[in-house]
């Protein structure tokens, strides 16, 4: 059993410093949260010293030369991915972290360099949206998919745009250690806790503080599922063989949130989706949400996010 679950991010001029550090923050806090083993992040490059984010900001990183064999890779995008991906001696020091590493994930344009060492052959991949046409275009071996948030194909993962890498990352601590610890890590990083990959790159269904909600996973899990159920408190209640009084104290104690607040939630978030992502009326919009009225769905919208949303914000004024 190692002591450790050795890390390694990989840090270049140009690489996208939210997909680095967005990876590393989840695997910080699981540890943190108590990981068992522990996760060891290791920051390495091409050589050791200092590297320059596309935002300026520098990262020092080590030569791979004599660094602990890792369990984990992670190859981040950005701007400088493409020059890096067309230099043969850089590629070549990146197939040799591949080759020794138990499993590798991309995020975003990360997934270039994954391709361009020619692992993804045959297998599934997604990027950031506005790259997929282009990394179907140069590696057609690749079944390059433009939706999911992030694939697992054999020891390769990719993601898709930027803050993916946060969901791939608590899909790894899920695989490393359990959905109560990626739970914990994501209500504490107060982000949302995605646990399926399948979902669509531009939804944020409610997963944060659910996946170590014992015992009411099965019911959450029915509710986003098809949220325009009927989802009163008493047939949660129900549901969940309690009577009611004992569900509405224990459900919020459990999730941090009440249950008419948790549908709610669930069910603005798909209405957000579907508003910014299909053409759909808003009538419709409003009952395949759950909801009785689009009036119904407006004041939830404004609750949860102070603003309208989608099509139901202020058209912009001429010339502003």
């Amino acid at each position: 059993m190692p002591t450790a679950h050795i890390l390694h991010l990989f840090g270049f001029d140009g690489l996208q410093l939210l997909d680095l550090a967005g990876p590393a923050q989840v695997f910080s806090t699981a540890t943190d949260e108590g990981a068992d083993p522990p996760y060891a992040l290791r920051y390495v490059g091409l050589r050791a010293g200092t590297v320059t984010s596309a935002s300026g900001l520098p990262l020092v990183v080590e030569a791979p030369e004599g660094l602990p064999r890792a369990q984990t890779l992670i190859l981040p995008g950005g701007p400088g991915v493409v020059p890096l991906a067309r230099d043969p001696a850089a590629m070549r020091v990146i197939e040799g972290l591949i080759a020794g590493a138990d499993r590798v994930a991309s995020v975003c344009t990360g997934a270039r360099l994954l391709a361009q060492s020619g692992c993804l052959a045959g297998r599934r991949a997604v990027t950031h949206w506005r790259a997929c046409a282009e990394l179907a275009a140069d590696f057609p071996a690749i079944r390059v998919e433009s939706d999911p948030l992030f694939i697992e194909d054999g020891p390769y993962w990719t993601s898709a745009g930027v803050t993916a890498g946060i969901d791939l990352a608590l899909a790894l601590v899920e695989r490393d250690h359990g959905a109560a610890l990626a739970g914990r890590v994501a209500r504490r990083l107060v982000v949302y806790l995605r646990r399926s990959g399948g979902q669509d790159q531009f939804s944020e269904p409610l997963r944060a503080q659910l996946a170590s909600a014992e015992p009411y996973q099965a019911l959450i899990e029915r509710v986003l599922a098809n949220p325009a159920a009927d989802w009163r408190a008493e047939v949660m209640a129900e549901a969940c063989g309690q009577s009611l009084r004992s569900f509405h104290r224990k459900f919020p104690a459990a999730t941090g949130t009440s249950p008419a607040r948790m549908v709610e939630a669930i069910r603005v978030d798909l209405a957000r989706g579907l508003l910014q992502s299909t053409d759909l009326p808003v009538e419709q919009v409003a009952l395949r949400s759950g909801f009785a009225s689009a009036g119904t769905m407006r004041r939830a919208l404004r609750r949860h996010y102070g603003v309208p949303q989608g099509r139901l914000a202020p058209a912009a004024r001429p010339g502003g």
